[in-house]
């Protein structure tokens, strides 16, 4: 199915680790380790804790980055600022 379809838009490096730990995994997602451990506890990204160490593998990482809006919430424009007002305090 799904995979499928990404497996035929993206195939796999040649050499590319096929288990990534978790900095590696933060790495190539963009995040903080502890981030990806919060997706990780949602349910929304697969991962393995090993002989102590989280693992994860590639093909969940990218499913993981697959599913993702192509917005995040926090970045979307609905989000708004408030205006400066002049009165900020200045940094020396």
């Amino acid at each position: 199915m799904r995979d499928d379809v990404r497996d035929e838009q993206r195939p796999p490096e040649p050499g590319a680790p096929e288990y990534l730990t978790l900095v590696e995994a933060a790495e190539l997602l963009g995040f903080h380790p502890r981030t990806v451990l919060k997706y990780v506890r949602r349910g929304e990204l697969e991962g393995r804790l090993i002989g102590g160490r989280w693992t994860f593998r590639r093909q969940d990482i990218d499913a993981f980055f697959d599913a993702a809006p192509v917005q995040w919430e926090f970045c979307s424009e609905s989000v708004t600022r408030k205006p400066a007002t002049g009165n900020e305090r200045q940094k020396d």
